[in-house]
C-alpha cells in the first residue's frame, strides 16, 4: 500500500485561486488527511483510513473544476488504498470492487499493484485478474521497454551531426562567471567536477512539476525568476539550466527529453554529459540529484541504463538520490519504475547552446532529432529528425 497524495501535492506547486478556495488550501487539506490516514493504518485502523479516503474522494468532487482537472487522479490512488483494506480482511467482493472504481478512475501502476501484499487476497479473483490484465496493456514498463529493445544498424537518411556551443561563447562565459562555477566545480578531477555542478543545480532551485515556465529560460534568467518569485520549475527547465552550466565549463553536454510510449502526462528531462575520463555519455539527473553506476560502481550513460533496464543486470543510484531535499529516491522507484517508463523514446535539440528553449520573435524553433525503436509506428513513416539509429543518437562529440 502507498499513500501518493502527499507527495502529488508537493510536486503541484502551483498556487491556482478562485473565489472559493486556493490551490494552497486544497494542499494544505490533503496533506492533513494524508497524514491522519497513515497514523489510522500505523495502528491498523483500516475503518477509520477507509472513512479519510472517502473523505477525500468526496473534496476532490466539490471543488470547483478549475481544481478538481488538475487533482481528479488523486481518487484512483484513494481507490486503490480502499481496495487495500478491504483485501487485508479479506472482503474480497469489496476490495475487488474498488479496484475496479481506482483503475476507472485512472490507476494504472501495474508494477506496484502486482508487488503490493495488501492485494494478495483478491490476486485469485477474476475481475481483479482481468483489470490487471488492462492496466497491465499500458504501464508494464518493463514489458513495453523489452518489445522495444531493437533499433536499426543504420539509417536511411543522413542526418547532421550534434553540435555544442563552445566555452569561449560570450554568453556561456557570463553564465560561468554569474554563477561562480569555477568555485561550484572545485579543483578536483572531471567526475567530481561534473557531480558538484549536478548537486548544485539540484539544490540552487526547486522542481515544480506543475509550474508555468517562464518566457526566458536561460540558466541565469532561470535562477532569478525563482528567487525572484520563490517558485520552482519542472524538470526540462531545471535540465536546461545544468546543460548550460556544463557547457560553459567546457563539458559537451546535452538535455534529453525521456518519453514514455504512451504520453498521458508526465515524461522526464535529464542531461547528458561526456566524460573524456571515461570516454563516454553518462547520466546526470538534477531534479532527483541522480546518476546511475553498474555493480561495479562505474557511471553510467542513458544509453547503457535502458540496456540493462531490458536485460535485467545490475544497477544502483547514489544514496544521496533525493526530490527537494524532502524523499529520498530509491532505486526501486526511480530505475524500476520512473526510468523504465520513460525510456521508451528520447528527443535532443541538434544543437546544444544558449537560450537555446526561449522563444524570440524572428527566432527559429530549435531542430530537434527523436530516437524511437524500429518496432514503433512512427518509424514506418520517417520524417527529418526522427530516426531508429541508436549509434547516431548517441554519438561522441568531435574532438
Amino acid at each position: 500500500m502507498r499513500i501518493f497524495v502527499c507527495i502529488l501535492f508537493f510536486v503541484w506547486g502551483a498556487s491556482t485561486t478562485n473565489a472559493q478556495i486556493t490551490m494552497d488550501e486544497v494542499k494544505q487539506y490533503f496533506t492533513e488527511q494524508s497524514c491522519l490516514v497513515k497514523q489510522a493504518r500505523e495502528a491498523k485502523d483500516y475503518q477509520k483510513a477507509e472513512e479519510l479516503d472517502y473523505a477525500m474522494i468526496k473534496a476532490v468532487l466539490s471543488y470547483p473544476e478549475e481544481i478538481r482537472k488538475k487533482i481528479d487522479l488523486i481518487k484512483g490512488t484513494l481507490y486503490y488504498n480502499i481496495a487495500c483494506y478491504h483485501s487485508i480482511r479479506n472482503d474480497k467482493k469489496t476490495a475487488v470492487e474498488a479496484f475496479a472504481k481506482a483503475v476507472e478512475n485512472g490507476w494504472t501502476n501495474y508494477i506496484h499493484s502486482s508487488k503490493d501484499a495488501d492485494l494478495n487476497n483478491i490476486r485469485e479473483e477474476k475481475r481483479f485478474i482481468e483489470l490487471m490484465d488492462k492496466i497491465r496493456i499500458e504501464s508494464d514498463f518493463k514489458n513495453i521497454l523489452k518489445q522495444a529493445a531493437n533499433y536499426s544498424a543504420k539509417d536511411d537518411f543522413l542526418l547532421p551531426r550534434f553540435t555544442y556551443s563552445p566555452p569561449n561563447d560570450s554568453d556561456l562565459v557570463r553564465v560561468r562567471n554569474y554563477f561562480n562555477l569555477d568555485s561550484i566545480a572545485g579543483n578536483g578531477d572531471e567526475i567530481s567536477r561534473i557531480k558538484n555542478m549536478l548537486h548544485w543545480a539540484h539544490n540552487v532551485v526547486r522542481h515544480d512539476g506543475r509550474s508555468i515556465n517562464p518566457k526566458s529560460k536561460n540558466a541565469i534568467d532561470l535562477v532569478e525568476v525563482c528567487r525572484k518569485e520563490n517558485r520552482g520549475i519542472n524538470c526540462r527547465m531545471i535540465a536546461v539550466m545544468l546543460n548550460e552550466c556544463y557547457l560553459s565549463m567546457g563539458f559537451k553536454s546535452r538535455y534529453v527529453i525521456c518519453l514514455p510510449k504512451k504520453y498521458v502526462d508526465d515524461c522526464h528531462v535529464i542531461n547528458m554529459v561526456y566524460s573524456n575520463t571515461l570516454n563516454k555519455w553518462i547520466l546526470m539527473d538534477p531534479t532527483f540529484n541522480a546518476y546511475v553506476m553498474d555493480e561495479k560502481g562505474t557511471m553510467l550513460g542513458i544509453a547503457e541504463v535502458r540496456e540493462r533496464l531490458i536485460s535485467g543486470a545490475p544497477l544502483q543510484i547514489n544514496e544521496d538520490a533525493n526530490w527537494n531535499n524532502k524523499k529520498r529516491e530509491t532505486k526501486e522507484h526511480y530505475l524500476d519504475y520512473y526510468m523504465t517508463k520513460n525510456l521508451y523514446r528520447m528527443e535532443c535539440v541538434l544543437h546544444s547552446g544558449y537560450n537555446t528553449e526561449t522563444q524570440i520573435e524572428g527566432k527559429p524553433s530549435p531542430f530537434t532529432v527523436l530516437l524511437y525503436p524500429s518496432s514503433a509506428p512512427e518509424i514506418n513513416d520517417k520524417q527529418a529528425g526522427v530516426t531508429d539509429n541508436a549509434e547516431y543518437f548517441w554519438q561522441p562529440p568531435e574532438k
